[in-house]
């Protein structure tokens, strides 16, 4: 479980439902007032709410690891060459517009 691997890919699973929530509620609320209702899943909010809370908490938390990449010269790939200072920047400013979008 402490694998890089491991991370990146649960990682990944949690954007994929976070973003199918986000459509998901987007749609209900396109939708759905108009031909019924559907119940909340996890909380009154709503499930686009509760997916943009869960992307907000996972900008959160990897946020410290893309800051790891930056001072430590990572390599995307692993055998590739080094990530470039632009790059880093570019993602820490999306990483800050991602979550006004999301803090709302």
């Amino acid at each position: 479980p402490g694998s890089p691997s491991f991370h990146v890919q649960w990682t990944g699973i949690a954007e994929i439902l976070g973003g199918v929530g986000l459509i998901v509620g987007g749609l209900y609320d396109a939708f759905m007032p108009v031909f019924g209702t559907m119940p909340n899943v996890i909380t009154p909010a709503g499930i686009e709410s509760d997916a943009a809370a869960g992307l907000l908490l996972l900008t959160a938390v990897v946020t410290p690891a893309n800051i790891f990449m930056y001072t430590h010269g990572a390599k995307l790939p692993m055998d590739g060459p080094e990530v470039p200072v632009v790059g880093h920047a570019v993602r820490g400013v999306l990483q800050v517009v991602l979550f006004g979008l999301l803090y709302q």
